[in-house]
């Protein structure tokens, strides 16, 4: 069937096989693109729904504060509290905004309807609860939608950002400067209360040393970030200064107010402080969610334009693929179609018609050579044609001087333009002055014999012309083979040449779906690399968290030994009514003491456990940085395998090109070869033709001779 089709056609044909994995390669390209644009779109929404939690995040301790003021005998300030309750209401309503949006896609609705849950049953109980029930559900609250804001992260893919400027920048927001504000709430909101009690106490020094530990991840964040981007440091410079001086300033007065007589802290000094520390961190927030907005938005913008420009670069190349296919068709078809035009008018007889040469390709040499084999036919059968002329002019003169030989003397011939002309009309003057003028008749004949001799002359020169062009186009035949089998040759080594390509194909191919499947376990083992490093790092504020614990049991220890110390005083002096009571504080004593050693071994394991933890953390960071780097390393070996499957694909189609257009030429080839040899056998004809007129006219050179010898006999009458 291939056969059959025109070579507009089988152009066409394969112009489309080649751009079959063009069109694959360029359908994969785009839907990766599209996949990373619709990524970063998410994680750019998730953004929005993120600010409007931060937003309810940040009326939620109002409310709390304020609660636990009217609880605790202030009724003015309900309503405050009242006031608060709508701001968290209109909060809580641009989250769920922000729900309705995304909650679908990242699978959060069925949380947030929970937690919405959970503020309407506490804002109905609020007024009967006790103040510290009424602040442990509203702290609880306030952790249920920090929560809620890494799991809105993690369905988005904030916390898994291919980036890692952005990976930092969002980690800095999340557990930088959400935390930081979350822990100075706490302690605000501890300090209202008054914290008299040891619990109040103790937890006013964990919530601090949390809040210590929280400034070194916010230190530790921002010089990642500032490393794979410096421009960032430009635009956090000063909210992440203005939040290290706020946490430098509640770092201090808690040193000062819980590191002295803790059962008096100074409350307003905290609250001041507190204050300060979450508008400061709040405001980094705000500055890096605009940061991060931006930096996901360029990448959009980027990832559009890489799109639009590949493919505009493909539509470029298809476009001077196919101007180049055209471009080639039409060579090859005006040059066929001029060769083509030749053949026909040559068949209709006309030998002057000559093929029009339109490139030095081989198309080209083949039609110079077509002229050249017309050339040389029409000179050939010219010299046929003049050679017959003659001929049926003698033998026209033989049939109508033959009755003169019988004595019909009444007979003329035709005198015509041509060379046996004179010959006509010397016989016709003979004939009327045969008895007067024989003497003319004998130079006359003389003047035929010369004339034959001549004409034979120049049938002689036609008869080895002949054969000298018969030989040139046996050798032009024969060249004209070699050449086809030449072609025949190079159609073999074309299609060998497309197996090899083919097989090269293949192995790019192969090699090319390696390096995927090893981009997808690099990317795996980031994924999982990441996940480890926050768990590890949730695992060592557990641990802080622990040892801050440890350290108010070791407190409370050393409170017991001192009330029952005093105990003792007070059994001692009451004598023996207390010695039973003295017993006690004795035995208190020594379980006091049994505690402080238990806290002190279990502090050093906790600090043991807390170094672990942060050479671990510190190594899971440098184990994400290898992975990444060797992620990327991967993703560029990937693009240079594709790009060398892509010129494996061109090679192929090139060298299956050539072969079917070398198929195609020695077909031609071999119809010049026999048509070539037809026209030697013709020549061939045509020579001997000459060498048969050559031997007729040396016949009439001597019926000539003999007629001058029969004429010699006749006397020609004296003249007086």
């Amino acid at each position: 069937m291939f056969r059959t089709l025109k070579i507009w056609q089988k152009l066409a044909l394969v112009a489309l096989v080649m751009a079959i994995p063009l069109a694959t390669l360029m359908v994969l390209f785009v839907g990766t693109k599209n996949e990373q644009i619709n990524s970063a779109r998410t994680e750019l929404t998730a953004l929005d729904y993120e600010s409007s939690l931060r937003h309810l995040l940040e009326t939620l301790p109002k409310h709390r504060d304020l609660m636990n003021t009217v609880l605790t005998g202030d009724a003015a300030k309900l309503v405050l509290v009242e006031s608060a309750a709508r701001k968290v209401d209109e909060a809580l309503t641009e989250a769920s905004h922000a729900d309705e949006a995304q909650g679908a896609k990242l699978a959060t609705t069925e949380k947030w309807n929970a937690l919405k849950t959970r503020w309407y049953e506490l804002k109905a109980q609020a007024k009967t609860l006790q103040a510290k029930d009424s602040f442990s559900r509203h702290t609880q609250l306030a952790n249920d939608v920090i929560e809620h804001m890494r799991f809105v992260a993690d369905r988005s893919g904030l916390t898994t950002d291919p980036q890692l400027d952005s990976y930092y920048l969002w980690d800095l927001m999340l557990s930088g400067a959400i935390y930081g504000a979350q822990y100075s709430t706490e302690l605000r909101g501890l300090t209202t209360r008054g914290a008299a009690n040891v619990e109040d106490i103790a937890q006013l020094l964990m919530l601090s040393r949390q809040f210590q530990f929280n400034g070194a991840l916010v230190d530790r964040d921002s010089s990642s970030m500032f490393r794979y981007n410096p421009a960032i440091k430009s635009i956090l410079g000063d909210s992440l200064s203005s939040a290290s001086d706020a946490a430098a300033r509640l770092n201090q007065v808690s040193q000062t107010e819980l590191g002295g007589n803790v059962s008096k802290v100074d409350g307003k000094v905290f609250v001041e402080a507190s204050t300060l520390a979450v508008n400061a961190y709040y405001s980094l927030f705000d500055k890096a969610h605009t940061t991060m907005s931006n930096l996901v938005s360029a990448r959009i913008a980027s990832l559009s334009a890489q799109k639009t420009a590949q493919l505009g670069m493909v539509g470029v190349v298809a476009l001077l693929s196919i101007a180049l296919v055209y471009w080639v068709w039409r060579g090859i078809n005006n040059q066929v179609n001029s060769m083509t035009r030749t053949f026909g008018r040559i068949s209709e007889g006309d030998l002057r018609a000559r093929a029009e040469v339109l490139g030095k390709d081989e198309l080209g040499r083949l039609a110079i050579s077509l002229n050249n084999m017309a050339d040389n036919t029409l000179s050939l059968v010219q010299g046929r044609e003049e050679r017959d002329r003659i001929q049926n002019n003698i033998t026209k003169l033989l049939e109508e001087v033959s009755g003169v030989a019988d004595g019909d003397l009444t007979k003329e011939a035709e005198v015509t333009a041509d060379l046996t002309g004179a010959i006509a009309d010397s016989f016709n003057y003979m004939i009327a002055q045969l008895r007067e003028i024989i003497a003319n008749v004998q130079r006359t004949t003389t003047a035929v014999s010369s004339s034959a001799s001549d004409v034979r002359l120049t049938a002689t020169k036609l008869s080895e012309g002949s054969e000298v062009q018969a030989k040139q186009i046996v050798q032009a035949s024969s060249a004209i083979a070699e050449m086809a089998r030449s072609i025949q040759q190079v159609s073999q080594s074309a299609t060998q040449a497309t197996e090899v390509a083919n097989k090269a194909l293949q192995s790019a191919q192969g090699g090319a779906l390696t390096v995927r499947r090893t981009i997808d376990g690099m990317n795996a083992i980031r994924t999982q690399v990441q996940e480890t490093a926050k768990r590890i790092k949730r695992l060592g504020e557990s641990s802080q968290e622990i040892g801050e614990i440890v350290q108010l049991i070791g407190d409370i220890a050393d409170r017991t030994s001192i009330l029952a110390l005093n105990a003792s005083i007070q059994a001692a002096m009451a004598g023996e009514a207390g010695k039973g009571f003295g017993v006690v504080a004795e035995e208190v004593e020594r379980l006091a003491e049994r505690a402080t050693e238990a806290t002190k071994k279990i502090s050093s394991l906790i600090k043991s456990v807390q170094g672990d933890t942060n050479e671990a953390i510190a190594a899971m960071e440098e184990t994400t940085k290898e992975v990444v780097g060797g992620s990327q390393l991967a993703n560029e070996a990937g693009k240079r395998l594709d790009e060398i499957e892509a010129v494996s694909r061109q090679i192929t189609g090139l060298v299956q090109s050539i072969s079917e257009l070398s198929k195609t030429q020695a077909q031609g080839s071999d119809a010049v070869s026999k048509n070539v040899a037809g026209i030697s056998a013709y020549t061939q004809q045509t020579a001997a033709g000459a060498l048969q007129a050559e031997v007729s006219i040396r016949l009439l050179a001597d019926l000539a001779g003999e007629l001058n010898s029969s004429l010699k006999r006749f006397k020609l009458p004296k003249v007086a």
